[in-house]
């Protein structure tokens, strides 16, 4: 059994957590909706991949086609290097999040998190700081030079 958290910038729904439990594969499941959609689940990676989880919330809230996700881990077990990625500025939101939901469709990478959120999307343009993205990998998977050659290609 692993477990898998996302967080998604959306409302949410209130069955989104009885939906989820009807998965194949899903076997447990914590919707919280207080602020953003935050998800948390276990589930049986023999029937289930967190990229296939993704796409079965965003299908069930209907933004499949909407860059959403905030940030995610894998809750992989055993030491992860980490990368992070700093930039003054941002395209935009939605390249952003596009970014992020790219990174989760990578194999080694296990953990994104960042102050986009708060740092960034909540304040007004002149008090916006640095953007920082946090990215936890498997070394044994993906090199520093795969990275960021990773980061060169991510639409920021």
């Amino acid at each position: 059994m692993k477990e898998f958290s996302i967080v998604i910038n959306d409302w949410g729904h209130k069955e989104l957590q009885e939906y989820l439990l009807s998965l194949n594969g899903i076997l447990k499941a914590t919707v919280n909706m207080d602020n953003l959609l935050e998800i948390y689940l276990k589930y049986d990676s023999n029937v289930i991949t967190p990229r296939i989880i993704k796409m079965e919330i965003c299908l069930f809230l209907n933004i499949l086609k909407i860059p959403s996700v905030l940030s995610f881990d894998k809750h992989t077990k055993g030491k992860k290097a980490k990368y992070i990625i700093i930039r003054d500025d941002l395209c935009c939101e939605y390249c952003f999040q596009g970014a992020i939901e790219a990174l989760l469709e990578i194999e080694g990478i296990e953990k994104v998190e960042s102050n986009f959120y708060e740092n960034y999307l909540l304040r007004k343009y002149d008090e916006r700081e640095k953007i920082k993205i946090v990215i936890e990998y498997d070394s044994n998977l993906l090199t520093s030079d795969m990275m960021k050659q990773i980061e060169s290609e991510l639409n920021i």
